[in-house]
């Protein structure tokens, strides 16, 4: 796969395209969660593609892309990072898509750079890291990169990220694809991040927004979302049961699809509801 020279390093991406050459096409950012890469997405690929192009790209630090300066992440630089890629492939409006801790990038790029959104779409993420789950260990958590490793990270307290019936398949190719990027960018990253606290800026957050959130997460949870979206103006909340917070590789399909739905109607959808 390809990747753009920035300041600094340089980032990997991938674009997918398979719409009518002769229809006008709008373009779909998915931006994945710490210790991912874009793989994270490629169930979503075959949903969206045939309808618009699909932008993906590794965020700095993880996987196919170079390391940040000084090996620190800012939440500002992640957010600027997304209008360089934009800019580089010569997309001026996309619909985005932020899982996790890349929602938490989306949402800051939805409050810094409106006038390139047609939409945002959030899934399992949150304004402020810091508020998980009382059940979540970031302690814990902490210790298992340092000493084990991004794959073991990711394969800790699995119930804690997957829904009860989730296929172990897909747990252990998640971890897997984790070990591409290194425990120390991950605890970079979540450093940065753990600082942060966006509520004070989400309720000037003006694009159409749809938040999709996980009955069984634990990292994000439900109140979380329900606050989020009751901060953001017009914004859209669906909670879908039997999944976690890794509801994007759960349920690829369905979630891809009300994306898909959001590009055309900008959230002309039903109120809040459960699913």
């Amino acid at each position: 796969m390809p990747h753009l020279e920035v300041e600094g390093g340089f980032l990997h991406y991938h674009l997918a395209d398979y719409t009518d050459p002769w229809l006008s096409k709008s373009v779909v950012l998915l931006h994945h969660s710490a210790g991912g890469n874009l793989n994270r997405w490629r169930a979503w690929v075959p949903y969206l593609a045939r309808h618009h192009k699909v932008l993906r790209f590794d965020m700095r630090g993880h996987a196919g892309s170079s390391e940040p300066q000084g090996k620190k992440f800012s939440l500002s630089n992640l957010s600027s990072d997304i209008s360089i890629v934009m800019n580089k492939l010569g997309s001026d409006k996309v619909h985005l898509v932020g899982a996790s801790a890349g929602g938490i990038v989306s949402l800051k790029f939805a409050h810094d750079f409106p006038e390139m959104l047609h939409s945002l779409s959030l899934v399992a993420s949150t304004p402020k890291l810091s508020q998980m789950g009382s059940s979540v260990d970031a302690g814990a958590w902490r210790n298992i990169l340092e000493t084990q490793g991004t794959k073991a990270w990711l394969m800790a307290d699995s119930e804690k990220r997957f829904g009860r019936d989730a296929d172990r398949r897909v747990i252990e190719w998640y971890a897997e694809e984790g070990a591409k990027t290194s425990p120390q960018m991950v605890l970079a990253l979540q450093e940065c991040l753990l600082k942060e606290d966006l509520f004070p800026i989400i309720p000037r957050i003006t694009v159409p927004t749809l938040i999709l959130g996980a009955a069984d997460d634990e990292i994000t949870p439900g109140s979380v979302q329900r606050e989020m979206a009751n901060q953001i103006r017009g914004a859209q909340l669906e909670i879908y049961e039997n999944v976690g917070h890794n509801m994007k590789v759960e349920i690829p399909g369905i979630l891809a699809s009300r994306v898909r739905a959001v590009s055309y109607t900008h959230l002309t959808l039903p109120t809040n509801r459960e699913v």
